[in-house]
């Protein structure tokens, strides 16, 4: 009887503590679940922080870009428009040998306008929006081209999609930095341009044939770190290849699916 109890009594404190320790479980995976849910939602808390911190800084650089489309279209445009006029009245008075002078001057003037209104057409991202894309790149390259000391080419491959208005803005403006940093700092005298849509993206190749450079030697608040931080926000994927005296590949991939009807 007295080992019938003892058994018994083994049982119940057995049985209490595999209950306890049950209990304890279950409260530490509760707490721990808790933890974790609250540090995810911490981390998207401050994400979404950064990214509206990155969509207010775009929309001003959109703005500000706009603005000074219109003072370059509406002021500049107008004042070498008005020199260019004044140059017309003038030339009949003038003797042969400054006539040609005046023409000289004429036409450097009529290319500085062009540019003008080229530049002023890119800056302004409602004529981006209504243009689209391809069209814009198009004309960046053909503003390229009028340098006369680079040859650029665009290519596109595959059928064309239409995307997101506001993703075009920014896919444009990583590829323009890209574009003009190329011009600038890498020596070279070729670029080529090639948008591929794929059923499910579209991907988007810059090649220059320069200097290349050290990707480690990236600094914070360079060129690249903006051109990474707009790819983030439109879930695009960007990679920066770059070898010395080979140049510098740019690949953005494009997420489409969301596009699609």
């Amino acid at each position: 009887m007295e080992q019938e109890n003892t058994t018994t009594l083994i049982l119940i404190t057995t049985l209490i503590v595999v209950l306890l320790v049950v209990v304890i479980i279950i409260i530490f995976s509760t707490f721990q679940n808790k933890k974790i849910k609250f540090l995810n939602e911490q981390k998207e808390a401050k994400q979404r922080f950064k990214d509206e911190i990155i969509k207010s800084k775009l929309e001003t650089q959109e703005q500000t870009l706009q603005n000074i489309s219109w003072e370059l279209h509406d002021n500049v445009g107008q004042l070498l428009s008005v020199a260019k006029m004044q140059l017309n009245i003038l030339q009949p008075k003038l003797k042969e040998d400054q006539k040609k002078l005046i023409n000289e001057t004429g036409e450097i003037i009529s290319k500085s306008l062009q540019e003008i209104r080229s530049l002023s057409k890119l800056l302004n991202p409602e004529v981006v929006k209504n243009i689209g894309l391809d069209e814009a790149i198009q004309l960046e390259i053909d503003r390229f081209n009028r340098l006369n000391f680079i040859k650029a080419s665009f290519i596109i491959k595959g059928k064309t999609v239409v995307i997101d208005q506001k993703d075009e803005i920014i896919l444009f403006r990583i590829i323009q930095e890209f574009l003009s940093n190329s011009v600038k700092h890498s020596k070279t005298i070729k670029l080529e341009v090639n948008a591929i849509y794929k059923t499910k993206h579209l991907i988007i190749k810059i090649q220059d044939f320069g200097v290349g450079f050290d990707i480690k030697t990236i600094r914070k608040g360079s060129g690249i770190i903006n051109m990474k931080s707009r790819a983030k926000l439109i879930n695009t994927t960007i990679k920066l290849k770059s070898e010395k005296d080979k140049g510098v590949c740019l690949t953005l991939t494009y997420p489409l699916t969301k596009n699609h009807v």
